[in-house]
């Protein structure tokens, strides 16, 4: 469009400028041949150049717009439009220029006619190429009637009314029949052309050049006409009035030129409403018209001239036969125009097709929907081309013909797309016949399925939505029930330390008792014997002396007591001294022993410790307290029976079991017995002194020197104490 924009700005001034001048020059030329000077070769000279000049001034300017327009069917039409101008110029001034060189006149005259008639088929082609909108019709056959009737009409006119008086007054060889009369004959065969296409085009959007060049091409035949009788009398004058037809034809064409600058995309002035009818009016009445002209020149030669035409008889008659089987055409074109405004009414796209499947009628619903622009890209096609898939649509004429068919199917556009349709087919029986044809009717399903494929997609995704939410509620039940076990185990932890608790507040309420009576006892007995001694009056040395003795065993068991109570606290700490060294087993047990003579129930005691036992890596006081609790331990549960101590090596360890002949220990104590605090009687009993701390400090101390305790009951009565310690060479391994 860039490239013929400077033709759209320059049209107009051309247009303003050249029409004013080419007016101008007519009249100017007009006056010369009417009033110039009558000298032959004045005129003659004066006559070529001015049809030379027009003639050349037209080729000019057809060139000039050829390369202005961007339109190719345009162009191409004025391509070859300007090749005709360019031979009709040149035959003009071979013309010219045989008259002034006195060059062979019949040779001359040939050559002329033969450019003159190459530039009439030029002229041709370019009228056939000259972009116009076909007319709008139901059919071909009346656009063939009409053609046929005015052309045939047209030639008999032309024949009866010019052709045969001048063949009749100037009799001649058919060589020079035909030289005389091929010039006028073309330019009528060019305008009878013109005829035509303005016969078979939208008078709506009728280009305005059409006018302007049928114009030019009337005064073409009028003035070739004169020069063809001239030439039956062998002599043609130039610069006479017999020429003005041809300046005036290829003025009327340089103006068709400015217009087409003007207008150079073909698009014509719409023009007044009333200018429009008569136009279209009269190309529905050109076929009656020259018909009409034909029958009154017929009959007013024979009312004038007495002598009647034949031809023009004959032929008038042959065309109103012809018109009366227009009428019964246009007759039927006017009920098919009522089928045709119904189905153009559908908002729908809608189509009439014959039994075959050919398109006959196609709204503009169904031109919009597929892409075409006018009817006739459409019409006398195939159904399939516009359905898919094609290999099933004689199927469904088939199937529409005998009692209709609905379904969906694709409408395939102009550039290939397929758009769904929902297709209704239904059979037409006209009247008169019983022809079937089917009208058929289609729904653009494109938003209902784009709607489907959302729902569809929406579907699919609540699905994978309702599908991730089970799987998150099953994740969410095993979280819960993880998390409920959790809180169950942490539940039943809590449970269990709150159980813990409440055994150590037990514990605690327990050692609290056993630590009022392990201390008020000892002072009691202290605080009597004290008193007992004080008492006296004369002061008993034996009395004073058991007084003293219990105060002495007293202070001793307080000792003991503070001493354990110390040592588990540093051991809880990490701050009780262990100095694990090789340690004489035996000679522990000996001097234990003899520290522990003068305890109750010692004499039950029986030592089964070997002198040769491996020496054992332990703490030597740690190992003393050890003894002394598993031994005051036995003593004080198993009242009756022998106490025995007894070691040996094994696997590079010392094994020392406590064995006593008491009750025994319950089975579901066992496993609390070396808890601190624990007692098996927790009463606080004068028959057992105990705290709950001697079984934990012994469990204590073995595991500070990399040792180990157990206790079970022994099959014939009595609980068995148990522990190990290693030896120095299993250490040194």
């Amino acid at each position: 469009m860039a490239s013929t924009a400077p033709s759209q700005r320059q049209g107009l001034p051309l247009r303003h400028t050249l029409l004013p001048v080419v007016g101008l020059y007519l009249a100017l030329y007009v006056a010369w041949v009417l009033w110039g000077r009558e000298q032959p070769a004045e005129r003659f000279l004066i006559g070529n150049l001015a049809m030379i000049l027009t003639a050349c001034v037209t080729a000019a300017l057809s060139l000039w717009i050829q390369q202005h327009v961007s339109l190719p069917t345009l162009r191409a039409a004025w391509v070859r439009l300007t090749l005709a101008l360019s031979l009709w110029a040149l035959a003009d001034i071979l013309r010219l220029a045989g008259g002034l060189f006195a060059l062979d006149g019949p040779a001359l005259l040939a050559a002329v006619d033969l450019l003159h008639a190459a530039g009439a088929l030029c002229f041709w082609a370019g009228l056939v190429r000259y972009p116009r909108r076909p007319r709008p019709t139901f059919g071909r056959l009346s656009l063939l009637l009409d053609t046929t009737l005015v052309t045939a009409a047209v030639l008999t006119l032309v024949w009866i009314m010019v052709l045969e008086p001048i063949l009749a007054a100037n009799p001649g060889s058919p060589w020079q029949t035909f030289n005389a009369l091929l010039r006028p004959m073309v330019d009528l065969g060019s305008l009878l052309l013109l005829i035509n296409l303005f016969l078979l085009s939208d008078t709506t959007q009728l280009p305005l050049p059409y006018g302007w060049i049928g114009l030019g091409l009337t005064s073409y035949a009028f003035s070739d006409l004169a020069y063809a009788s001239l030439r039956f009398q062998g002599a043609y004058p130039g610069g006479g009035p017999m020429d003005i037809g041809w300046v005036i034809g290829d003025a009327c064409l340089a103006v068709a030129i400015l217009i087409q600058a003007w207008q150079y995309e073909a698009a014509p002035s719409p023009g007044s409403k009333l200018w429009l009818r008569l136009v279209a009016r009269l190309q529905s009445l050109m076929p009656l018209l020259t018909t009409l002209v034909l029958g009154w020149y017929a009959l007013l030669e024979w009312q004038i001239g007495a002598r009647l035409n034949l031809l023009g008889l004959w032929m008038t008659i042959v065309l109103g036969l012809g018109l009366i089987a227009r009428q019964g055409i246009l007759a039927g074109e006017v009920e098919l125009q009522q089928y045709a405004n119904l189905v153009n009414s559908v908002a729908e796209p809608a189509f009439v097709c014959d039994s075959r499947g050919v398109l006959r009628l196609a709204n503009p619903a169904l031109l919009k929907a597929t892409g075409y622009e006018q009817p006739s890209d459409l019409l006398s096609r195939p159904l399939q081309h516009l359905l898919h898939p094609a290999a099933d649509v004689p199927a469904l004429i088939h199937l529409g013909l005998a009692d209709g068919w609905t379904g969906e199917y694709f409408l395939r556009r102009r550039d290939g797309a397929l758009v769904p349709i929902s297709l209704a087919l239904r059979p037409l029986r006209p009247a008169g016949d019983n022809r079937l044809a089917l009208a058929g009717t289609a729904h653009d399903l494109s938003e209902q399925k784009k709607q489907q494929a959302a729902l569809r997609a929406a579907y699919e995704q609540i699905a994978a939505d309702r599908a991730e939410l089970e799987r998150m509620n099953v994740l969410l039940e095993q979280k819960v029930s993880e998390k409920t076990a959790s809180l169950s185990e942490a539940y039943h932890q809590l449970e269990q330390q709150h159980q813990a608790l409440q055994k150590l507040d037990q514990l605690k309420s327990e050692f609290v008792s056993m630590v009022s009576h392990e201390l008020r006892a000892p002072l009691t007995n202290i605080s009597g014997g004290i008193e007992l001694t004080l008492a006296g009056t004369r002061p008993d040395p034996q009395r004073t002396r058991q007084n003293l003795t219990l105060v002495q065993a007293e202070i001793r068991r307080l000792s003991r007591f503070v001493e354990t109570i110390l040592d588990i606290s540093a051991l809880d700490a990490g701050r009780l001294p262990l100095y694990p060294a090789p340690t004489s087993l035996p000679a522990v047990a000996e001097a234990l022993a003899r520290q522990m003579f003068a305890m109750p129930g010692i004499q039950r005691i029986r030592w089964q410790i070997p002198i040769d036992l491996p020496a054992v890596m332990a703490d030597e006081q740690a190992l003393a307290s050890i003894l002394f609790h598993l031994i005051d331990n036995a003593i004080k549960y198993a009242p009756t029976g022998e106490i025995t101590v007894q070691a040996h090596a094994e696997d590079g360890r010392v094994s020392v079991a406590v064995l006593d002949a008491g009750p025994g220990i319950p089975a579901e104590s066992l496993p609390m017995l070396f808890d601190r605090f624990y007692r098996l009687n927790a009463g606080d009993a004068q028959m057992v002194y105990g705290h709950g701390l001697g079984l934990y400090m012994v469990h204590r101390l073995l595991t500070a020197m990399d040792g180990n305790i157990q206790v079970n009951n022994r099959p014939e009565g009595g609980a068995c104490f148990t522990f190990w310690l290693n030896t120095i060479d299993a250490k040194d391994d």
